[in-house]
Protein backbone atom coordinates (compact mmCIF):
# COMPACT_ATOMS: atom_id res chain seq x y z
CA UNK A 1 0.00 0.00 0.00
CA UNK A 2 1.23 3.46 -0.91
CA UNK A 3 0.53 6.20 1.65
CA UNK A 4 -0.60 9.57 0.32
CA UNK A 5 -1.97 12.83 1.73
CA UNK A 6 -4.81 14.99 0.36
CA UNK A 7 -4.50 18.59 1.57
CA UNK A 8 -7.56 20.56 2.66
CA UNK A 9 -7.81 23.96 4.31
CA UNK A 10 -8.59 22.15 7.60
CA UNK A 11 -5.75 19.62 7.51
CA UNK A 12 -4.36 16.68 5.59
CA UNK A 13 -6.32 13.50 4.93
CA UNK A 14 -4.06 10.45 4.88
CA UNK A 15 -4.95 7.48 2.72
CA UNK A 16 -3.42 4.32 1.30
CA UNK A 17 -3.90 2.77 -2.13
CA UNK A 18 -2.73 -0.30 -4.00
CA UNK A 19 -3.44 -0.54 -7.71
CA UNK A 20 -3.00 -3.85 -9.49
CA UNK A 21 -4.46 -2.86 -12.85
CA UNK A 22 -7.16 -0.80 -14.56
CA UNK A 23 -9.15 -4.02 -15.07
CA UNK A 24 -9.51 -4.72 -11.34
CA UNK A 25 -12.43 -3.46 -9.24
CA UNK A 26 -11.67 -0.87 -6.58
CA UNK A 27 -12.65 -1.60 -2.97
CA UNK A 28 -12.87 1.60 -0.89
CA UNK A 29 -12.74 0.95 2.86
CA UNK A 30 -14.08 3.65 5.21
CA UNK A 31 -13.49 3.02 8.95
CA UNK A 32 -15.97 4.26 11.54
CA UNK A 33 -15.79 6.87 14.26
CA UNK A 34 -12.63 6.58 16.43
CA UNK A 35 -11.16 3.91 14.12
CA UNK A 36 -8.40 4.33 11.57
CA UNK A 37 -7.16 2.44 8.51
CA UNK A 38 -5.89 -0.44 10.69
CA UNK A 39 -9.50 -1.57 11.18
CA UNK A 40 -9.31 -3.15 7.72
CA UNK A 41 -5.80 -4.69 7.89
CA UNK A 42 -7.10 -8.26 7.57
CA UNK A 43 -9.29 -7.33 4.60
CA UNK A 44 -6.34 -5.62 2.89
CA UNK A 45 -4.33 -8.82 3.26
CA UNK A 46 -7.18 -10.97 1.98
CA UNK A 47 -8.05 -8.85 -1.09
CA UNK A 48 -4.63 -7.46 -2.10
CA UNK A 49 -4.11 -9.92 -4.98
CA UNK A 50 -7.57 -9.61 -6.51
CA UNK A 51 -8.69 -5.98 -6.15
CA UNK A 52 -7.40 -2.43 -6.26
CA UNK A 53 -7.62 -1.12 -2.69
CA UNK A 54 -8.18 2.21 -0.96
CA UNK A 55 -8.45 2.96 2.75
CA UNK A 56 -8.27 6.25 4.62
CA UNK A 57 -7.92 7.75 8.02
CA UNK A 58 -11.01 9.95 8.05
CA UNK A 59 -10.51 13.62 8.92
CA UNK A 60 -9.59 13.93 12.60
CA UNK A 61 -8.69 10.22 12.90
CA UNK A 62 -5.37 8.37 13.02
CA UNK A 63 -2.76 9.99 10.79
CA UNK A 64 -5.30 12.59 9.60
CA UNK A 65 -4.67 14.65 12.74
CA UNK A 66 -4.47 17.43 13.63
CA UNK A 67 -7.57 18.44 11.71
CA UNK A 68 -9.97 21.31 12.32
CA UNK A 69 -13.19 19.69 13.53
CA UNK A 70 -15.75 22.08 12.03
CA UNK A 71 -16.52 19.94 8.95
CA UNK A 72 -19.75 18.21 7.98
CA UNK A 73 -20.67 14.80 6.63
CA UNK A 74 -21.15 16.47 3.24
CA UNK A 75 -17.60 17.88 3.48
CA UNK A 76 -16.21 14.40 4.10
CA UNK A 77 -18.15 13.00 1.14
CA UNK A 78 -16.80 15.74 -1.14
CA UNK A 79 -13.21 15.25 0.05
CA UNK A 80 -13.56 11.52 -0.52
CA UNK A 81 -14.98 12.11 -4.00
CA UNK A 82 -12.11 14.50 -4.78
CA UNK A 83 -9.49 12.01 -3.59
CA UNK A 84 -10.99 9.11 -5.52
CA UNK A 85 -11.34 11.21 -8.68
CA UNK A 86 -7.75 12.45 -8.30
CA UNK A 87 -6.57 8.83 -8.09
CA UNK A 88 -8.60 7.82 -11.16
CA UNK A 89 -10.84 5.53 -9.13
CA UNK A 90 -14.14 4.88 -10.94
CA UNK A 91 -17.12 2.72 -9.99
CA UNK A 92 -15.63 1.58 -6.67
CA UNK A 93 -17.38 -0.63 -4.18
CA UNK A 94 -17.72 1.55 -1.07
CA UNK A 95 -17.35 -0.45 2.16
CA UNK A 96 -18.25 1.65 5.19
CA UNK A 97 -18.15 0.59 8.82
CA UNK A 98 -20.46 2.56 11.14
CA UNK A 99 -19.66 6.27 10.55
CA UNK A 100 -17.77 5.22 7.42
CA UNK A 101 -21.11 3.89 6.14
CA UNK A 102 -22.63 7.33 6.66
CA UNK A 103 -19.82 8.92 4.64
CA UNK A 104 -20.41 6.34 1.90
CA UNK A 105 -24.14 7.07 1.85
CA UNK A 106 -23.50 10.82 1.74
CA UNK A 107 -21.16 10.26 -1.22
CA UNK A 108 -23.79 8.19 -3.02
CA UNK A 109 -26.46 10.81 -2.37
CA UNK A 110 -24.29 13.60 -3.79
CA UNK A 111 -22.84 11.52 -6.67
CA UNK A 112 -25.30 8.67 -7.34
CA UNK A 113 -23.59 7.49 -10.54
CA UNK A 114 -20.12 7.32 -8.99
CA UNK A 115 -20.03 4.12 -6.90
CA UNK A 116 -20.30 0.65 -8.35
CA UNK A 117 -21.69 -0.76 -5.11
CA UNK A 118 -22.09 -0.22 -1.38
CA UNK A 119 -21.54 -2.48 1.60
CA UNK A 120 -22.63 -1.28 5.03
CA UNK A 121 -21.09 -2.73 8.17
CA UNK A 122 -22.93 -1.76 11.38
CA UNK A 123 -24.28 1.44 9.84
CA UNK A 124 -27.89 2.61 9.70
CA UNK A 125 -29.55 4.24 6.68
CA UNK A 126 -29.30 8.02 6.49
CA UNK A 127 -32.78 8.38 5.01
CA UNK A 128 -35.90 7.88 7.11
CA UNK A 129 -37.72 6.30 4.18
CA UNK A 130 -35.51 3.22 4.53
CA UNK A 131 -36.49 2.66 8.15
CA UNK A 132 -39.61 1.23 9.75
CA UNK A 133 -41.48 3.38 12.28
CA UNK A 134 -40.63 1.01 15.15
CA UNK A 135 -36.90 1.29 14.30
CA UNK A 136 -37.08 5.08 14.51
CA UNK A 137 -38.87 4.80 17.85
CA UNK A 138 -36.25 2.36 19.13
CA UNK A 139 -33.47 4.76 18.19
CA UNK A 140 -35.20 7.62 20.01
CA UNK A 141 -35.44 5.55 23.22
CA UNK A 142 -32.03 3.88 23.10
CA UNK A 143 -30.72 5.82 26.13
CA UNK A 144 -33.04 3.80 28.34
CA UNK A 145 -31.44 0.55 27.16
CA UNK A 146 -28.17 0.80 29.09
CA UNK A 147 -27.00 -2.53 30.49
CA UNK A 148 -24.64 -2.64 33.46
CA UNK A 149 -22.41 -5.65 33.99
CA UNK A 150 -21.15 -5.79 37.59
CA UNK A 151 -17.64 -6.86 38.42
CA UNK A 152 -14.21 -6.24 36.94
CA UNK A 153 -14.00 -5.45 33.24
Amino acid sequence: MIKKVFKTSMGGIHYWISKLSDDKTWLVFLPGLTADHRLFEKQMGEFKNDYNLFVWDAPGHGSSRPFELSFSLADQAEWLQNILTHEGIVKPVIIGQSMGGYVGQALMERHPQFPGGFISIDSAPLKRRYMKQWEIYALKTQNSCIVHFPGPY
